[in-house]
């Protein structure tokens, strides 16, 4: 993640947000004696929302994480002809 000065950004912000839309790369802007921020591209936003959504109830969580470890398997997946199942 880059850091900036508010000053920098203030001066570079077409720049910087077309930095955090095309390299989907957050950019945190820095304030003398404030708390910072951070730009970040919407659909990065959006989907860190979502992530957060459907992580946000354990039954839900565990049925992701369960379908995650079973792709990564190669287990109940659905062919295509693209690549032969595991054993």
């Amino acid at each position: 993640m880059r850091t900036v000065m508010f000053s920098q950004a203030r001066q570079e912000l077409a720049s910087l947000l077309d930095e955090v839309a095309n390299d989907r790369t957050a950019v945190e802007i820095m304030r003398r004696d404030k708390r910072s921020a951070i730009l970040i591209d919407k659909d990065e936003y959006e989907g860190m929302l979502e992530t957060l959504h459907l992580l946000s109830t354990p039954a839900n969580a565990k049925r992701l994480i369960e379908a995650l470890e079973e792709a990564t398997d190669g287990r109940n997946l659905i062919q295509h002809g693209l690549i032969e199942p595991k054993e």
